[in-house]
């Protein structure tokens, strides 16, 4: 999908009828807009979600004044006026004209709910075209609605994606884009059709047979409800978390609680590391004892065996006189070295026979060899254990001790805060500690559902496994039952499938996520994205890694750098779809259209992010205010722009308002006195 234009019509602050052009190359993706605050970046933005899926942010205020507010105003009652959003792009060989409209009649000076017309007409390459029937299904087809996110974005609110809240929906999403959604689909229907076959073997399949289904259909019954209660409960903790967060926030802005709650922070900070390092020591004692924790009981059998070899040494025994091996080759050569014939069963060759069994093998003597000379090493390995063993359990003592310490001055400032003659103090931190007894519980309750859904699993694979085995002879029920398996068969074949391509999509999500954030900051931080697709920031200190706290700037940069690998991603895939025969030569191409993109961050980063900003997508679209967009920024994206406009602010304000902007050596006006207020959008060039 690439955008050609838009047109705004009466839409909000743009009065009349404007056009954006938007067509770029792959040598100048980007389509670079200054505006003031309040000049309608943010209603731009929101032009393209309302045009392809008629709904806005919910950051857009009085969202039922679509028709810009002077234009209305002069409306006569009676009267009516055209609100519209036009789109052009092209996708996969089509032009595509999108227009989503409605006239309203002025009742009175408050405007009306309305329900707007979507119209979708398709040119192909051959010059034909015909009018979408269902239009609001093929813009979804092109680009679902919970994708959208990840392209039609404000920066300042790109945050979101790494609130916990919405990993469970980013997760979702990430699954259309990249084409495993199908996969989840299928796995979701085929329980459907195997409960229609399986009604078919309780009917027809005997006693024992349909017994067994019945259990096989409880608990399956059991387990899907299982799996939703974990999802509500996933949600819930998230909620809960958020809370918590903002809950400690107001602590922090509070006067009063502020140094409590900062020394708090730090404290648990502290506390997280001195966790993190009395856990590694824990997890590496453990591991030394799995591995080396043998050595110590071979004291006394190091000492047993080298007494036995020295034994077996002055008796003689070690080296043996004569090697078995020897002894059987002149048994089945029939021989003996002295010439004397060695005829089966007769005299002679019982008595060389006789000395085989005093004779020695080669391979025992030589593992008595190899043991001899692992005695003394032995010893110096426990040794080494002893050591080793004595070392970690005296850092596990002293990490201990420090967390007994944190703990203790934490529940002393925890109870600062809860004892604060302060009212508005007690009732936060009244407020987060029973968000923490809630989280507490919420983890319970999580952990049950998982164990009752692994004990769920193995009950079912056992029914399933009695009913393979049950008498069956019925011939209708027979087939049931192998239609039943092959349908179980298939669901866990595309159980793993889905779990192999998810990791390998994420694998190649957190690969690129790192290497986009790396590129952008300048912090020792690290990006994961988790199997639960869940965005944290960590570091390494002294080995250990520990979660970092994301500040919003930081935040915005994790949600650019996933947005830019999530958007790479996709054209990748689409790239090896085509490498198989299949897909357009734009498939997986989308643009991204930004507004504020460089809300929260410092003059460095601004920077950084601009150089980052053109490799983004294939398209690019960037909205942005004077002070966020001159300087570096606009120095950086310059030589990547294509279109360069400004949306002229035209305001009713009182005093001097006017202002201009400077761009590539040439000033334009940015703010107009006006008789009315409303927005120009101005083509530089």
């Amino acid at each position: 999908m690439k955008l050609q234009s838009i047109t705004l019509t009466n839409f909000r602050q743009f009065k009349g009828t404007q056009t954006v052009d938007l067509t770029s190359d792959a040598i100048k993706p980007v389509t670079l807009l200054f505006g003031a605050n309040g000049s309608g970046k943010t209603t731009l933005l929101n032009a393209f979600t309302w045009g392809l899926y008629g709904n806005m942010s919910e950051d857009v205020e009085h969202q039922d004044r679509m028709v810009t507010d002077s234009a209305w105003r002069a409306l006569p009652i009676g009267e009516s006026i055209d609100v519209a959003i036009e789109i052009k792009f092209d996708h996969e060989g089509q032009d595509y004209r999108l227009l989503r409209s409605a006239t309203l009649r002025k009742e009175s000076d408050e405007q009306g709910p309305f329900s707007p017309r979507l119209q979708l007409w398709m040119t192909r390459r051959d010059g034909s075209s015909e009018v979408s029937d269902a239009p609001q299904e093929t813009i979804l087809s092109i680009l679902p609605v919970g994708v959208s996110r990840f392209f039609f974005f404000n920066g300042e609110r790109i945050e979101n994606l790494v609130k916990k809240g919405a990993y469970a929906e980013v997760q979702k999403d990430i699954k259309v884009l990249l084409d495993l959604e199908q996969v989840e689909r299928a796995i979701v229907h085929l329980p459907r059709v195997n409960r229609r076959l399986t009604d078919d073997l309780k009917k027809h399949g005997g006693e024992t047979a349909s017994a067994i289904q019945d259990a096989i259909d409880t608990l399956t019954d059991l387990q899907a409800k299982a799996k939703d209660d974990l999802k509500v409960v996933e949600a819930d903790l998230a909620t809960l978390d958020e809370e918590r967060n903002r809950t400690e926030g107001l602590l922090r802005q509070h006067a009063e609680a502020a140094p409590i709650q900062a020394e708090r922070d730090a404290v648990t900070k502290d506390l997280e590391v001195a966790r993190a390092a009395r856990d590694a020591a824990l997890n590496e004692r453990a591991t030394l004892v799995a591995t080396r924790g043998f050595q110590a009981f071979t004291d006394t059998l190091g000492k047993a065996t080298e007494a036995m070899a020295q034994s077996l040494y002055q008796k003689g025994a070690l080296p043996a006189p004569l090697k078995r091996e020897f002894v059987d080759k002149l048994l089945d050569d029939g021989a003996c070295i002295c010439g004397t014939p060695l005829t089966e069963h007769s005299e002679t060759w019982e008595h060389v026979k006789e000395w085989r069994q005093r004779a020695g093998l080669q391979a025992v003597e030589t593992a008595w060899q190899q043991v001899s000379g692992q005695i003394a090493p032995l010893a110096d390995a426990r040794k080494n254990l002893r050591e080793s063993l004595a070392s970690l359990m005296n850092r596990i003592g002293t990490e201990r001790e420090r967390v007994a310490r944190l703990e203790a001055r934490k529940s002393e400032l925890d109870g600062k805060l809860k004892d604060n003659p302060l009212e508005g103090v007690q009732n936060l931190e009244t407020k987060r500690m029973d968000l923490e007894g809630r989280i507490a519980l919420k983890n319970q309750r999580k952990g049950a559902i998982e164990t009752d859904l692994v004990t769920l699993a193995k009950e079912i694979e056992q029914k399933t496994k009695e009913r393979s085995r049950a008498q069956v002879t019925d011939e209708l029920a027979n087939k049931a039952r192998s239609r039943s398996d092959l349908v179980t068969s298939v669901k866990g074949a595309l159980e793993e499938i889905l779990a192999i391509r998810e990791e390998d999509m994420r694998l190649r999500l957190d690969a690129e996520l790192k290497a986009v954030f790396k590129s952008i900051t300048h912090q020792a931080h690290i990006p994961t994205l988790s199997e639960g697709f869940e965005l944290t920031l960590h570091k390494n200190v002294n080995g250990v890694e520990l979660p970092v706290p994301k500040s919003t700037g930081e935040n915005q940069i994790l949600s650019l750098s996933f947005v830019a690998a999530v958007s790479k991603l996709a054209r990748e895939i689409r790239k090896e779809r085509r490498a198989e025969g299949s897909g357009a030569q734009d498939a997986g191409t989308f643009p991204i259209v930004m507004d504020a993109a460089f809300g929260s961050l410092d003059q460095d980063y601004q920077e950084a992010v601009s150089r980052a900003l053109a490799k983004m997508a294939p398209q690019l679209v960037v909205l942005v205010s004077k002070s966020q967009g001159l300087g570096r920024v606009v120095t950086e994206l310059l030589p990547y722009v294509s279109h360069l406009g400004v949306i002229e602010t035209h305001t009713t304000a009182a005093g001097q308002v006017a202002d201009d902007i400077e761009l590539e050596g040439f000033s334009y006006p940015y703010i107009r006195s006006s008789e009315s207020d409303h927005s120009e959008l101005k083509v530089i060039k």
